[in-house]
């Protein structure tokens, strides 16, 4: 695994512009700026992009990559769902907190 820092090209993707991290196997692509952030908040993404990298490794990178993006209908996409609350609650956020960031206008309203 490496980490690496997002260049201007992201900015060309739909979903994984340079201001979010980014996962695919087996890199992790964090944000820029994401170094001059505290360590505990570093941390905790990196936990939640390592269980993405093992999620990714399970199910193989491009079946993870179809269903995580292309899976229609968009809006509501159990896979995604469960990958991200899983990395969420993993990474030791709440059952809570994660239901509040997985409806948020960037994850598509995912639903349960």
């Amino acid at each position: 695994m490496e980490i690496k820092e997002k260049g201007q090209i992201w900015w060309l993707t739909v979903f994984l512009n340079p201001t979010v991290t980014t996962t695919i196997y087996p890199n992790i692509y964090v944000a820029k700026g994401f170094y001059s952030w505290s360590k505990p908040v570093r941390d905790r993404i990196l936990k939640h992009e390592r269980i993405h990298l093992k999620q990714q490794k399970e199910v193989g990178v491009w079946k993870y990559l179809f269903l995580y993006v292309f899976c229609l209908p968009f809006f509501w996409n159990p896979w995604r769902y469960e990958w991200e609350n899983e990395a969420y609650v993993k990474s030791g956020t709440s059952k809570k907190k994660a239901e509040e960031y997985l409806a948020l206008w960037n994850y598509g309203w995912l639903k349960k």
